[in-house]
């Protein structure tokens, strides 16, 4: 081991034992451990990386979780079961997190406080008679989900939970993956856990009915004849979502541990079902259906009288929120978490949704991690669209460039002193093996040039480096990304690149390739390229991810999100972590972001309000984040889909416009001119709050709803690809008759740009600048490049001082600017009010029109759960965009 790493594992170790708590603690010892012999060659640069570092992670802080239970609480008793414990799993599990994972001390006590809380809501498996608890879990995508899980599993196995089961994805190596880190947690002879230094806890190992090399089968179930209650410790169970498996478990229980003469088993069951929200999701590639899935679980339960179901998952858009029929059978919905809905709260380390794609500057700071590419340019190589056969033959310059990047890292990762960590490089372009295949063999070929060229040039002399294109090459990606950041020169990096990048590989990763195991390679840590489609977006860690390339269709909330491999902890080389996608796919990326921060919000005032998961699953349902799909198996088959919208408590903006179409631009002046005519009675300059700002808020009072869905039907928009449907929109305020919906306030937004815009009636002000990207769908026609239109402060216009104060006072959020969508909440009884934008759209830094081009946004108030209806419609899938299906072919 290097002294560097050494250093680090001195200095992380003392603050895993809780010895060091204080900046100043942590800087003596760093000072005392560099005055010992064997570190007396640590250089400066190291030393102070590694104590800056150190200083982090005790700064490390967590963000507030929440509950939203049903109406059968169990009261809290997990504390006292502990109460006069010793040597048991939880503690040994949070020893090895701490002394070997070097988990943050922050991290290691709000992980406890968490999990003692879900075991509260999962229920005591002690108790006398039966017990049925069904559940949610929600995290972020790579935060640290199967860490979390299985520390519930060390707690399960310490109350005496007699069978875990653990359901994974649907293939083979996510199952291995899986069963590798709950032997490592939970404990297996000579593994993780059970060989922690200085740790000796005398416990009961596991009873594994599953192994790293096979799933449940029908010979499992011959060969394995035991009862689940005739073990010391916890049987566990670690199978794929297949029916096949689970019928196999249960024909197994029935013969060996559940007695002829009762109904069901006496015994305990925990359940955990991982990705939850793919429990019941049929794809073409695999030849299950949802019924025979969610049956064969719900079987499985049934057994026993005492069980437990927790589902865990980073994106609750799915159907397990969703009874496609009707509202009253939802209730009956078997797997729907009608005990309770846990959120985790995210640690500030944690590089997330958020941090790389939110509107909010302030909270997007790692937003200079995703570099935009050209669909053009990508296109060339590989279309978007292309076929199974497609002959696969050159990368992209872009794709180069992000080879290149990941060579730089490694060599820079190696210089920092992490030279035995993973190391991983992305690449998602297409949902075809045989492609998979292609592009593995174009990747080899570039990668094996330049290792050659790095082997015979990299030590060379200046001459020679600027003579070699290859080199020069990597010079450009280097000065294009590293420069500022790296702490070293192109020169020192050049010099070492050899040794980081020679045992680099390309695997690919699918349905019919393993081609990635990260326990041969464990001791001098794996280097790989690794190419694959849907196999590399549920629930698979690549370790030590730094670059990642993906091109692919967009697809629905949920599954894109699963994409987002690049998310996780990237602990000493998160700035040199690069992601590259198209526009398109960014946008998308915002898009989903503002949804799930939404829908996260919405989680915690149910929360306060005290309302149940039933509520709430029903409110998602209803199309709290614009569109929520009802049936799932409906798109994958037709080109018609069943959706549902209920706009309580939102705002709905035209971010798709055109801005050539002089007839379009001219007849929307026309309208809000007429609008304006029409309603000068009520016009107003006290539409923005006077104590908050100089902005002189123009605008109308008052105005009838009436008025406003005859604006909303003569207003143009780009009908395709638009998340913005009028006749939807005028839809449901026909179909809400309420008092609250009849009057409305009517603002004009006030920009800085230096052109003006002049209306009917005194209106008129600056318009804003805003970013836009090209659409794909026809020429001039362009999107806003953030996902909203208006900004967070927007929301104040047609309030008073007193209501805004309101909202500052009853934040939730932790970002610096209150989102706009919190000033509808429902304390302040606020009007529904029509925004009008005249923005002039700035594209690649040019301004593309000097006409301004008016948009406009709906604000809807909350009014209340339960209160608003929704309704109803059909669309095809091209009205959907960005939420595309894509069915992997694998």
């Amino acid at each position: 081991m290097k002294i560097i790493e050494l250093f680090e594992r001195f200095i992380m170790t003392s603050i895993g034992e809780n010895t060091i708590k204080t900046e100043p603690e942590i800087i003596e010892l760093a000072e005392d451990f560099r005055n010992m012999k064997r570190f007396e060659a640590l250089g400066d640069a190291d030393y102070t990386r590694i104590v800056e570092h150190a200083i982090k992670t005790i700064r490390v802080s967590m963000g507030d979780s929440v509950t939203v239970e049903g109406k059968d609480k169990i009261s809290p008793w997990i504390h006292d079961f502990y109460k006069d414990k010793s040597y048991t799993r939880w503690e040994r599990y949070r020893d090895y997190l701490k002394l070997e994972k070097h988990f943050p001390l922050a991290v290691m006590q709000e992980m406890q406080t968490n999990l003692y809380k879900i075991m509260d809501l999962a229920g005591n498996p002690n108790t006398e008679g039966t017990l049925e608890r069904k559940g949610l879990i929600v995290g972020d995508v790579q935060s640290g989900k199967t860490a979390n899980y299985v520390g519930l599993m060390n707690i399960a196995g310490d109350v005496h939970y007699k069978l875990i089961i653990v359901l994974t994805g649907t293939t083979n190596t996510l199952r291995e993956q899986t069963q590798i880190r709950i032997e490592e947690g939970l404990g297996r002879k000579n593994v993780g856990v059970e060989v922690t230094k200085d740790i000796n806890y005398q416990l009961a190992t596991p009873t594994y009915i599953t192994s790293r090399t096979g799933d449940f089968t029908v010979g499992s179930a011959r060969n394995i004849q035991l009862s689940v209650d005739s073990q010391k410790g916890p049987v566990v169970i670690v199978t794929k979502k297949n029916s096949t498996s689970l019928k196999n478990i249960k024909k197994w229980l029935i013969e060996y541990s559940k007695n002829e003469h009762n109904s069901k088993i006496d015994s305990s069951l925990l359940l955990i079902d991982d990705e939850a929200d793919f429990a019941s999701i049929n794809t073409r590639a695999q030849e299950e259906t949802p019924t025979a899935i969610n049956k064969a679980i719900r079987e499985i339960l049934v057994l026993f009288n005492r069980n437990s179901y927790i589902g865990f998952t980073a994106t609750p858009f799915a159907n397990i929120f969703i009874n496609p029929k009707n509202d009253e059978e939802m209730d009956l919905q078997d797997l729907f978490p009608k005990d309770y809905i846990y959120v985790l709260g995210e640690s500030s380390e944690y590089i997330g949704l958020q941090s790389m794609f939110s509107d909010d500057e302030e909270v997007a700071i790692h937003s200079g991690m995703v570099k935009e590419m050209e669909h053009s340019k990508e296109d060339d190589t590989l279309p978007l669209k292309h076929k199974r056969d497609y002959n696969y033959t050159t990368l992209s310059p872009t794709l180069k460039h992000a080879v290149r990047l990941f060579f730089i890292a490694n060599t820079i990762r190696d210089l920092r002193g992490a030279t035995t960590t993973h190391r991983s490089m992305l690449i998602n372009a297409s949902r075809f093996v045989l492609i998979h295949d292609r592009i593995k063999v174009a990747v080899l070929e570039y990668v094996n040039k330049l290792q050659l060229h790095i082997k015979l040039y990299g030590k060379g002399s200046a001459l020679q480096h600027n003579s070699d294109s290859i080199i020069s090459a990597m010079r450009e990606s280097f000065e294009t990304e590293y420069t500022e950041t790296s702490g070293f020169s192109f020169e020192q990096i050049l010099q070492n690149m050899h040794e980081s990048v020679h045992r680099i590989t390309v695997e690919v990763v699918n349905a019919q390739n393993k081609g990635l195991n990260y326990e041969v390679g464990a001791e001098e840590g794996v280097r790989a390229i690794i190419i694959g489609g849907f196999s590399l977006a549920r629930g698979l860690t690549l370790e030590g991810l730094i670059i990642s390339y993906y091109y692919r269709n967009s697809v629905m909330y949920d599954s894109l999100l699963q994409m987002g491999r690049w998310f996780g902890y990237r602990n000493n080389y998160a700035d040199l972590c690069r992601v590259f996608m198209t526009s398109k796919v960014i946008d998308d990326f915002k898009f989903i972001a503002t949804a799930t921060r939404e829908l996260k919000d919405d989680l915690r005032d149910n929360s306060l309000k005290g309302l149940t998961p039933m509520n709430f699953g029903i409110k998602v349902r209803s199309g709290q984040t614009g569109l929520i799909i009802t049936s799932r198996n409906k798109m994958r088959n037709s080109g018609a889909i069943t959706a549902k919208a209920n706009f309580n408590k939102d705002i709905l903006e035209t971010t798709v416009f055109n801005v050539y179409d002089e007839n379009i631009i001219s007849h929307n002046v026309r309208t809000i001119n007429n609008f304006l005519n029409k309603n000068q009675k009520y016009y107003s300059e006290e539409l923005y709050p006077k104590e908050k700002s100089r902005k002189i808020g123009k605008g109308l009072k008052d105005i009838k709803k009436s008025s406003i869905i005859e604006f909303l039907d003569e207003y143009s928009v780009v009908d395709t690809a638009s998340r913005f449907d009028r006749r939807l929109i005028i839809n449901w305020l026909e179909k809400n008759d309420m008092e609250e919906l009849e009057l409305w306030d009517v603002a004009f937004a006030q920009g800085e740009s230096k052109i003006e815009y002049t209306l009917e009636n005194g209106i008129a002000g600056q318009a804003l600048e805003r970013k836009v990207i090209e659409h794909t769908i026809s020429e001039g026609i362009f999107k806003n490049s953030s996902s909203r239109l208006g900004s967070p402060n927007d929301g104040r216009y047609g309030l008073t001082d007193s209501q805004v104060e309101i909202i500052e006072d009853e934040r939730i959020s932790k970002e610096k600017s209150i989102p706009q969508r919190n000033y509808f909440s429902a304390s302040i009884n606020r009007k529904p009010i029509l925004m009008i934008y005249f923005i002039v759209p700035k594209f690649k830094d040019k301004i593309l029109v000097n006409n301004p081009i008016p948009l406009i946004s709906v604000g809807i108030p909350d009014l209340g759960t339960g209160r608003t209806q929704y309704i109803d419609y059909t669309v095809n899938t091209i009205y959907l965009e960005s939420d595309e299906l894509e069915v992997e072919d694998e």
